[in-house]
């Protein structure tokens, strides 16, 4: 062991049962807050033991505009809590039981946010939707953290009533599933806020053909039609009826190719930007019908004014005279997950102050295409946007966490950064070592042992723009006969993985909610074996190492199936845990898919090692390098991609 990992050990050890000793009660308290408080309870049963030595707290509503809380630390082992709302008492509990937790007497702790909402978006719609009580966890643990607002994104997974095509067979909630969830987040003083799609990312619909009418291209409405205005009031109408809240962001992002379809086809060719803005305009008069109060992404505007058709191009500008068609009712939200630099954001939000609108904030937790939440990078973007939109005086903000490509990521991995967003939504001063201590309190884990989970994406290839990479994914996937990819490995990768799984096998809990880190820490484990096989299999083959053959055939390959089987086990788990069945079906192809192939590699490799003169069509391809090592780690890779070097279309 290194010294590091025997310092961390060492720490690991003088606080892994702090947990358990501090107590807490509440001596007084609104009512209403009462049902919450017993959420709060259940999520921590051994902090609410009744013991002679428990701290006691009082609870003392203080209205003001935005989030206030005060910690008071009275005579006898009492606290006092103001609070201005809900979100704000509970996320001083949060505070409150982060200090005790690690060990700690209580401090004072006074905060004002200079945002009225500080928000977070569940994506309950990429295969994945979670039960009902993990929705009402999630909420628990927002809660704590001072979250005042809650978005579920549901491209499909929503019901319209009268429209059995919708959503099916992909585990949507009821309109009174969705009522229940606002009810229960209302105890805790969240907004819920649907947010839907009502021009692009709508793939999963217009694939039947009871939405073939209103199709432009595989995954954008036919704007400007009839019964695609009729359609979009459906969803806008069933999308916010279950919900207390007359907001709801009506998405509009990333429609590509609008007008490229059979728009074109029924209305010849059109600026795109034109089209987006006339279906803007009409979709917005139904919300206003409503007594909706819409938001977008803003990311069209900005790609359909830049040669590049990027949203971040820096050289590119609005045409004033178009900008002045974007509604006046719409709020734009301006989302970036991307850059480290405060000063890009502060530019960003000039520019969308430029179209006429102060813009809503959100920052994003890099959940998609991965297996572990990627939380240095996040954090770092996250920081620096909160930054900049503080110094900005924006007054609303919310943090994202996409699950594209079929929600193989860890639901509860994004909390870590889902803490640093709030903490750096409630005050300028914070630091890592306060997130990890209100993480502590919020959610009960070690923030550092989450964040070697993110190990799985970082491998030691010198670069300036990692973040990006999700090489735990396409290593995964990558088919082990075909190996296309395989010169994107090195020997770096295997070492690396090997010291993620020790690193986190080594790591003592600090608590059951820990335990979310046994997915990452099988996936090092596969990893490692899979890293391997790349990287050995070919050469060895072309060398016709026999001997090395012979030792991938019976030991890699033969370990590698086992593991993998585990971390299928252990994924099915997690699976059946926070999610509807619904979407599993995707992930268990997937593994099924890999180990087969690993069989059939079995199968060739002894027929070729009884038969040395025999060839294996596949070794016999020479595999080359697709992309400069510098860029491996710059570039997503999806499971299509990675399974397969052919095109299915």
């Amino acid at each position: 062991m290194s010294d590091s990992n025997s310092s961390m050990a060492s720490t690991l050890e003088s606080t892994g049962e702090s947990l358990e000793k501090p107590t807490l009660c509440f001596d007084s308290f609104p009512t209403d807050l009462a049902t919450a408080l017993e959420g709060i309870k259940e999520l921590f049963p051994e902090r609410f033991l009744t013991k002679p030595e428990s701290w006691s707290i009082e609870l003392v509503p203080t209205p003001k505009a935005k989030p206030f809380l005060k910690i008071s630390i009275l005579q006898a082992k009492r606290v006092a809590i103001t609070y201005s709302e809900p979100s704000c008492a509970f996320r001083a509990i949060g505070i409150l039981m982060g200090q005790l937790s690690n060990g700690q007497q209580p401090e004072p702790v006074h905060e004002q946010s200079s945002f009225r909402a500080i928000g977070a978006m569940i994506d309950v719609s990429r295969n994945g939707v979670p039960h009902l009580k993990t929705i009402k966890k999630f909420i628990r643990h927002f809660a704590l953290m001072g979250i005042n607002q809650l978005m579920l994104y549901t491209e499909d997974t929503y019901e319209i009533p009268g429209e059995p095509s919708f959503g099916y067979f992909r585990g949507g909630y009821t309109q009174s599933e969705l009522r229940q969830i606002d009810d229960y987040a209302a105890l805790f003083g969240q907004e819920v806020i649907p947010c839907i799609q009502c021009l692009g990312h709508l793939e999963q619909v217009l694939q039947w053909p009871a939405y073939r009418d209103i199709k432009d291209t595989n995954g954008v409405l036919l704007a400007g039609d009839a019964k695609t205005k009729q359609f979009v009031q459906k969803m806008i109408d069933a999308a916010s009826t279950p919900f207390r809240s007359n907001r709801i962001h009506i998405g509009m992002d990333e429609a590509h190719g609008i007008g490229s379809g059979i728009y074109r086809l029924k209305n010849g060719l059109k600026p795109p930007y034109h089209i987006l803005c006339d279906h803007l305009q009409e979709t917005v008069k139904t919300c206003k019908q409503l007594g909706l109060k819409p938001m977008i992404w803003s990311d069209m505007f900005f790609r359909l004014s830049s040669p590049k058709n990027s949203y971040y191009d820096i050289d590119s500008s609005i045409n004033p005279t178009l900008a002045e068609n974007i509604p006046e009712a719409v709020e734009l939200v301006y989302w970036d997950y991307y850059h480290t630099d405060p000063n890009f954001y502060h530019e960003w939000i000039k520019r969308h102050r430029a179209l006429g609108k102060e813009p809503i904030f959100a920052a994003g937790v890099w959940t998609w295409n991965r297996f572990w939440a990627q939380l240095p990078h996040s954090i770092q973007t996250i920081t620096a946007g909160m930054q900049a939109a503080r110094e900005e005086g924006l007054s609303e903000t919310f943090v994202t966490m996409w699950g594209d490509d079929g929600m193989e990521c860890e639901a509860f991995s994004a909390l870590p950064a889902i803490q640093c967003f709030a903490d750096q939504a409630y005050s300028a001063e914070g630091s890592f070592e306060n997130t990890t201590r209100n993480f502590l309190g919020s959610v009960g884990g070690r923030m550092e042992h989450w964040i070697v989970g993110s190990q799985l994406d970082l491998v030691p290839v010198p670069t300036d723009s990692d973040y990006e990479a999700n090489v735990s994914k396409w290593i995964l996937w990558l088919d082990p006969l075909i190996g296309h990819f395989e010169q994107q490995l090195t020997a770096e990768f295997c070492a690396h993985f090997k010291r993620t799984a020790e690193q986190l096998s080594m790591l003592a809990r600090s608590g059951p909610v820990d335990t979310h880190t046994d997915i990452a820490r099988q996936a090092a484990i596969v990893l490692a074996l899979k890293a391997e096989l790349h990287v050995a299999l070919r050469p060895a083959y072309k060398a016709k190492d026999l001997q090395k053959l012979e030792y991938i055939n019976t030991i890699v390959i033969f370990r590698l199936l086992q593991e993998l089987t585990a971390m299928k086990e252990l994924h099915e788990e997690n699976w059946r845990r926070n999610f509807r069945c619904f979407g599993w079906e995707v992930i268990e192809r997937r593994y099924a898919g890999l180990q087969s192939r690993l069989t059939t590699l079995q199968k060739k490799l002894c027929y070729f090692l009884d038969a040395p003169y025999t060839i294996i069509d596949e070794l016999e391809c020479n595999s080359i390098q697709l992309w400069p090592h510098n860029q491996t780690q710059a570039t997503t890779i999806n499971y299509r991609q990675a399974a397969s070097p052919s095109y299915i279309g």
